[in-house]
Formats: C-alpha cells, sequence, structure tokens
C-alpha cells in the first residue's frame, strides 16, 4: 500500500510520459465544479521532478484543480493527496489509469440524479455542484422517470439512448410501454416511438397553432407539453385541443366581417378546409365582364396584328421572335383575363368559407354551391309534335309504341352515326371532348354523350408546394373564364378556337394525372409505367419540382440512407464526425450540405 502525502498544488506539474496525447477540455468544467461542492474523492499518482512532483495519472483532476486555483476558489499551496511512485512502471500506471477506467452507465446516472432531486436537492443546486446546465439535469430527469420497462431494455442493450430520449415525450408508463412491446429495432428508430406517442397530439407546427401563435395560445391559459430531447418548437405540444380550436375559430371569424358586406348566401368558417371537405360542394367562378364595343376593337387590333407578326416570322429564318409578340401576348391577356364579377344570381346561391392555408394564414374561397343549393336545368320548350327536344330527361324512356328493343336497336344507329360524323368535324370533337371534361372538373356533374370521366386526382399530400400552387391558379384562371352554367358552357366551347380548346384540354387531362404509388401497388402495375413514359415523354426534371429537406425527406428515412444521400450528392465521404450527430441534427445537416446540389432520391430520379 502506497503511503499519500499531501504537496502543494503549485508543485504539481504535468508529466510529459502521459499515455493519453489527446487532451480533451469536455468535462473539466463539470469536474472543477465537483470538486468544489464534493472534494477530491480520488488521489492523484506523482513521481519526483526536480523539485516538483508530475503527475502520473489524475491529469484531469490536475487541471481541475488548477482552473478553482485561478478562478480564486483554491490556494496556490492548497494541500493535494497524492502517492508517489518512482519506479519503473509510471508508463503501465498511467495506461492503466486511461485503459482499465469503466465509465458509468447513463442510467446509473440519471437515475442517481433523480435520488438527489427525490431527497429534496433543487436542481439549480445540483446544476451547480456537478458543473452543468439546469437543463442538462432536467433532461437526466426526465430520462430517469420514464416506464423501468424501458430503462431496464436500455440496460440490457435493447435500446439505445436516442429511443429512450424519444419515451421521454410523454409521462403515460402505459403509453410508453405499449409502444415498446410493438418496437422492432430492425424496423424502428427514435423518430417511430416519438411519432406513435405523439399521433394525437397537435404539434406546434401546425397550421392551427401557427394562426394563433404559441404566444397567443400560451396567453389565453393553454399548456403545453415540451420534448426536452427536441429543437425549436419541433418538440412542443398543444394539450388543449378544445382551446386551441376556439381561438382558430374566433380568429377566423374576425376575417369574415369584410366578406358578409359582399351579399353571399352563406359564410362559413371552416380551418381546414381540404379535398375531401369541398368535394362536398360544388364550385363556381365570377362571371367574365364583357367587354365594351371600345374593348372589342382593341382586342381585335391586337389580335389582327399578333397573326400578322407571328406568321411573318414563321416564314422569316430568324431564330428568335420578335419582342413585340410578347408584348401583344401580355396585352391581349390583359384584356381576355380581367378578373371577373359575381354576378346577383351567383351570390344567391354561393357562399364564402373562410379557412386556413397550408401555412397557416387565413383565407378567403368564394363561389361554394350546396348540392341541395344548385340551380336546376330548366326543361326546353316542346316543338311543335309535342316532343321534348332536351335530351335531359326523357331519353332512356320507351317510346309509345315501340318495344325496348326496337328503341335500342333505333338509337344505337342514331349513335353510331352521330360518332360516324364527328369524323368529318373534328372542331366539334374536339368541342365535344373539351366540354364533357371541363364538366366533370368545374361542374361536378357528366352530362354528356360520350362516355368518358374526368375526375379529378387529390392534392391533398402536395398542399402548399410549387406543383400545387401552379395546379391551383391555373385552375382559378379558367374557372374565371368560362361560364358556370352547362348550356353556357357548352356554347362557350363551340365559339373558341382550337388553341384555346387545346389549354383547356391540357389543363382538364392534368387534373386526372394519378402517379401516386400506394402501398398495395406493384411496381411494375400498368399504370405506373405509363406515368414513367408519359414523364420520359414530357422530359420531366423533378429538380424544378422538389426539393429534399429535413421536413419532406431526410427524417423519414434512416441515419445510413441519409449519409449515403450526403456521399452522392457532395461526391465525397460524409466528415467521420457526421455519423455521430443525432438523426435529427444530421438531418438539419444533410438538408444544408444537399441544398443547390441538386441531388433527388432515386424514385424522382
Amino acid at each position: 500500500m502506497t503511503d499519500i502525502i499531501n504537496v502543494p498544488l503549485n508543485k504539481l506539474t504535468v508529466w510529459p510520459g502521459n499515455v493519453r496525447k489527446v487532451q480533451n477540455r469536455d468535462g473539466i468544467d463539470a469536474l472543477a465544479a465537483s470538486i468544489k461542492a464534493h472534494g477530491l474523492q480520488q488521489n492523484l499518482v506523482v513521481r519526483k521532478d526536480g523539485k516538483k512532483f508530475a503527475v502520473v495519472a489524475g491529469g484531469r483532476r490536475l487541471k481541475a484543480l488548477q482552473q478553482l486555483a485561478k478562478a480564486g476558489d483554491l490556494q496556490a499551496t492548497f494541500p493535494v493527496p497524492c502517492s508517489i511512485n518512482d519506479a519503473n512502471n509510471a508508463t503501465e500506471l498511467s495506461l492503466a489509469e486511461n485503459v482499465m477506467r469503466e465509465d458509468m452507465h447513463p442510467a446509473d446516472q440519471f437515475e442517481a440524479f433523480r435520488s438527489l432531486i427525490d431527497d429534496g436537492m433543487p436542481v439549480a443546486d445540483i446544476a451547480a455542484r456537478f458543473g452543468c446546465s439546469e437543463v442538462h439535469v432536467q433532461k437526466l430527469l426526465k430520462l430517469a422517470r420514464v416506464s423501468p420497462k424501458i430503462v431496464k431494455a436500455y440496460r440490457h442493450g435493447d435500446l439505445t439512448l436516442e429511443c429512450v430520449m424519444a419515451f421521454t415525450v410523454t409521462d403515460d408508463h402505459e403509453a410508453q410501454e405499449k409502444v415498446l412491446a410493438g418496437y422492432d429495432p430492425e424496423r424502428n428508430d427514435a423518430r417511430d416511438i416519438r411519432d406513435a406517442l405523439t399521433e394525437n397530439d397537435i404539434a406546434a407546427t401546425d397550421k392551427r397553432v401557427k394562426f394563433v401563435t404559441l404566444k397567443g395560445y400560451e396567453k389565453a391559459g393553454g399548456p403545453l407539453k415540451r420534448d426536452l430531447f427536441s429543437e425549436d418548437n419541433n418538440g412542443v405540444y398543444i394539450e388543449d385541443a378544445a382551446l386551441l380550436d376556439r381561438l382558430v375559430t374566433e380568429g377566423l371569424e374576425k376575417k369574415t366581417m369584410p366578406v358578409r358586406a359582399e351579399g353571399w348566401k352563406w359564410i362559413e368558417v371552416i380551418p381546414d378546409f381540404g379535398y375531401e371537405h369541398s368535394s362536398g360542394y360544388r364550385r363556381i367562378y365570377p362571371a367574365p365582364v364583357p367587354l365594351n364595343e371600345a374593348e372589342q376593337q382593341r382586342l381585335g387590333s391586337l389580335q389582327a396584328e399578333y397573326t400578322a407578326l407571328n406568321d411573318a416570322w414563321n416564314e422569316s429564318d430568324e431564330d428568335e421572335a420578335p419582342e413585340r409578340l410578347d408584348e401583344l401576348e401580355k396585352l391581349i391577356s390583359g384584356i381576355e383575363d380581367r378578373e371577373g364579377v359575381w354576378t346577383p344570381e351567383q351570390l344567391a346561391v354561393a357562399g364564402a368559407v373562410v379557412t386556413l392555408n397550408h401555412g397557416g394564414k387565413a383565407t378567403i374561397e368564394r363561389g361554394f354551391v350546396k348540392p341541395e343549393d344548385m340551380p336546376k336545368q330548366s326543361r326546353k320548350a316542346n316543338n311543335a309534335n309535342g316532343a321534348d327536344t332536351s335530351g335531359t330527361e326523357d331519353a332512356g324512356k320507351p317510346v309509345a309504341g315501340l318495344s325496348a328493343a326496337l328503341v335500342e336497336s333505333l338509337t344505337a344507329h342514331r349513335s353510331a352515326a352521330l360518332a360516324a360524323s364527328l369524323l368529318d368535324a373534328p372542331d366539334k370533337g374536339l368541342a365535344a371532348i373539351v366540354h364533357a371534361l371541363a364538366q366533370d372538373i368545374f361542374l361536378g356533374c357528366h352530362n354528356t354523350v360520350l362516355e368518358l370521366s374526368g375526375r379529378t386526382q387529390s392534392l391533398q399530400l402536395v398542399e402548399g408546394s410549387t406543383a400545387f400552387q401552379r395546379l391551383e391558379q391555373a385552375r382559378e384562371s379558367w374557372g374565371q373564364r368560362i361560364p358556370g352554367t352547362h348550356d353556357g358552357l357548352w356554347q362557350w366551347c363551340l365559339e373558341q378556337d382550337q388553341p384555346v380548346l387545346l389549354d383547356l384540354l391540357t389543363f382538364c387531362i392534368a387534373c386526372m394525372v394519378n402517379a401516386v404509388q400506394h402501398k398495395a401497388d406493384r411496381p411494375e402495375c400498368p399504370r405506373l409505367g405509363h406515368a414513367s413514359n408519359l414523364s420520359a415523354a414530357l422530359n420531366l426534371d423533378m429538380k424544378a419540382w422538389f426539393t429534399p429537406t429535413a421536413e419532406s425527406y431526410f427524417s423519414r428515412v434512416s441515419k445510413p440512407q441519409i449519409l449515403d444521400a450526403l456521399t452522392a450528392a457532395r461526391k465525397q465521404p460524409f466528415a467521420p464526425a457526421w455519423d455521430k450527430l443525432k438523426k435529427a441534427e444530421l438531418a438539419t445537416l444533410a438538408e444544408r450540405e444537399i441544398a443547390g446540389t441538386n441531388w433527388l432520391p432515386d424514385i424522382l430520379r
């Protein structure tokens, strides 16, 4: 047993033969705080070095003591308990000091901190005495208070520390244990645990919270639940959903005041007015404003100039179009695409919805008609022989004196004649197909002789994206140009030039595209195969439509996938330190590092 002697602190020096060559300053502050609060719990091992003593084992303790002396918490001559070792095995002792030492298991650490709290020691005192922040102590307490079954699984190596952190998002042990029972380390990670425990919670990123603001919610007395291991507002959850909904409704009600003066039949506040909700209504658009005589003349003049200039350019050898063509297009659009006006007839049947958009901003959507308020189509006057010419109500009824089989045969001839006649009238055929599709898209019905369907595909999963905004802008633009009645739309289609009908036809077809690969879809299914063909024909470049971010991609894949993406995008190996980052930190870093590289996930290439 080596005798212990007290050596003045200013007589101690670092031994150059210490096997630990890389010195780490991390933890010195905490060690100094602990020594100040609890004293030096372990002596140093020294050997004589002239008039001083070199520290063979205990270098970090020496640094902590010197830091306390520099701060004035210890005298320069403070007696430090040391054991002297002048043998030739100093290197062996230094190696044993650094290699044989076993770090405390984190579970033991945070349970020990909990015991201090349970014994009555304030969080602030613990933080000061152990040289750490109060937030750090609170995090350790959160970890210590998860279900004992989770701590046991962590001790046995069945859970990572990151997973235990995810469990702290709730204090409900029963809920924690339910998720633990279904946890599979091969398929699940910390994000899955956190998602499962918060699936019914309202996150601070919810558009309702953005509208009300966290400050407004808290000012109204609303309680919050915070995930100490998440950054910013990503780990903040609303606990009083009823209060939040009330605040949203009250805020949106204030936005209805200027709308009520417009004269709508009804105005409703519907915070979440998505596709599923809006499908219960019919949508009409403001009627185009008729052009006066001067505007008609002006439009005709511009169109004539445009046609003449465009024809001249097409016949020339010039590669670039004249700048005047662009000017004429803008002037013509300024006349044709003016905002319409809501007629008294439209205001009498339609309403407006005050809602929240994807970003949590209040918006006003006008022109929605409830099914029971849709104007009934009036029957046209009968002809002189008393036969109804509307073709809408009696077309399927047997004609008096004829058998059902004969009626079927005769109308089959009529149908074939119609089809054959269309072969010689492509302009009428184009008008017919555009009319049929536009009815489905804009009027929500299918009153046409053609057997085809134009069903708008849901855009719910991409609300707020560039593509979503492009389609919605086009929908609004067309909605303001076309009439809001069946007969009016038919007449309008007949009067349009082919370029206009082709543009509208293209929009209607765009609304029907469905290239979404659902869970039940096989990758080789024909629909998805055709989606690839269409993408190739259009030279679709997804880099113009999608940018991977932490929220849209990286937080939803594994860490190895993130690191592979970083390697591929940067065309060089990732930094070794990145592999040690938490997944949330790595996802944020990936968003920053990959920005501007044009990298995309394989499925979008």
